[in-house]
């Protein structure tokens, strides 16, 4: 039987067709993993399928889905402390820990009905619900997108799966994300497009939670306007790049000018490395992913970008041959990079579009979970996106 609680919730979307309002509901759980993906997953695990079974045995036995996970932050001050490159690290990693595993053990406990990983997770989020008070120092608006995007997910599934979330719990844990993180992120950056990207997605997760339809199409026009000068494409830019929004004066294209067809799905990072870059990718995809659940259309809106972006990177991070000069000059700074498994779920599990680069990425590296905590909004993707509920009664479609 689902855990989900299949409730409606209070705040409703309106809209208007001809001259009839109608109100459209939020769906919850519906961040990143909708209650019928839950539903599925647990249904996976429990027959031991492939690859949910693997990727749960991996996620019982990490550090962040520990029964006995130590709490590592909030700092007694209630402020983290963010400076460039983690210097000063005041907090950080740890909320970083903190959100992965609170996340992670909410997914255990859906899956499992172990209501130890629930206790787990209500300890996390209430411990920052209640004592986080703000971010300080040059990295605050990206710490404070980073956590955005994970601690929504946790809180989402803990509220509509009747795991024992107080209610004054929730409403402290709301505030806390619509006064002390949103403030930081409302309106974007205008610093590398990872940064803003981040933003976005925390932005979609913080807005279902909190039934605010206003923020969701505030970060939805965000999105509308980053990813096409995040992701290039030949046929729709011509031989150069869009022009970046809000763009600081140090922003660029690292050195990009003349592109074609042959490097179409290329990103603003990549020329910087690939490591940001992913990160770039991953918030494009997990913002859309929250769309999706909530009837948007982003995926579709930019299909042409972000297909070629996939395929495109994968190939360099398969190292299969030499960068070609048009790419960076010959030469690309790698990084430890995601394995894209929500993009990919959408694309090829759902849609059935080949993508055997992406593929071949996916298999090569899902052994690298469970990831290291900087690695921020790649929390076990294979666990919860490894084939998609709609493969359900057909057999699952497996990225394996």
């Amino acid at each position: 039987m689902s855990l989900l609680r299949r409730i409606a919730p209070v705040v409703l979307a309106v809209s208007f067709f001809s001259g009839i309002c109608v109100a459209q509901a939020f769906q919850h759980p519906g961040v990143l993993v909708s209650g019928p993906q839950l539903d599925f997953v647990k249904a996976q695990v429990k027959a031991k399928a492939e690859p949910f079974y693997s990727e749960y045995q991996k996620a019982v036995a990490s550090e962040y889905g520990a029964l006995d996970y130590q709490l590592q932050g909030p700092p007694s001050t209630g402020i983290i402390d963010c400076g460039p490159v983690s210097h000063p690290d005041h907090g950080c990693h740890a909320e970083d820990a903190d959100a992965s595993a609170a996340y992670l053990q909410s997914v255990l406990w859906y899956i499992s009905g172990d209501h130890r990983y629930a206790d787990n997770a209500i300890r996390i989020v209430n411990a920052y619900g209640h004592n986080l008070h703000g971010y300080t120092n040059s990295n605050a608006p990206l710490q404070a997108a980073w956590s955005g995007e994970t601690w929504p997910r946790s809180a989402e599934i803990l509220r509509y799966s009747h795991a024992g979330w107080k209610p004054e719990d929730i409403a402290a844990f709301s505030a806390m994300l619509t006064k002390v993180i949103l403030p930081l992120i409302h309106d974007g950056s205008g610093s590398n497009g990872n940064w803003e990207l981040s933003m976005i997605d925390a932005m979609t997760g913080i807005a279902v939670f909190t039934d605010d339809h206003a923020l969701l199409k505030h970060a939805e026009d965000l999105w509308l306007q980053r990813v096409p000068a995040y992701f290039y494409n030949s046929a729709l830019d011509g031989a150069h790049p869009r022009r970046l929004p809000r763009a600081s004066g140090e922003t660029s294209w690292y050195g990009t000018t003349n592109l074609n067809a042959s490097v179409d799905g290329m990103a603003q990072e990549t020329c910087r490395d690939l490591g940001h870059t992913s990160y770039g990718i991953s918030s494009t995809m997990a913002a859309a992913e929250t769309a999706h659940i909530q009837g948007d259309k982003l995926y579709e809106a930019e299909e042409k970008r972000l297909l070629p972006a996939l395929e495109f990177h994968a190939h360099l991070l398969l190292r299969k041959d030499p960068v070609p000069t048009l790419v960076c000059g010959g030469a690309v700074h790698y990084a430890q990079g995601a394995t894209f498994v929500v993009g990919y779920n959408e694309y090829h599990n759902r849609l059935g579009v080949p993508l055997p680069e992406t593929k071949e990425w996916i298999q090569q590296h899902v052994e690298q979970y469970p990831v290291p905590v900087d690695m921020h909004m790649f929390v076990f993707e294979p666990l919860t996106h490894g084939a998609d509920v709609s493969s359900a009664g057909q057999g699952v479609s497996s990225s394996h």
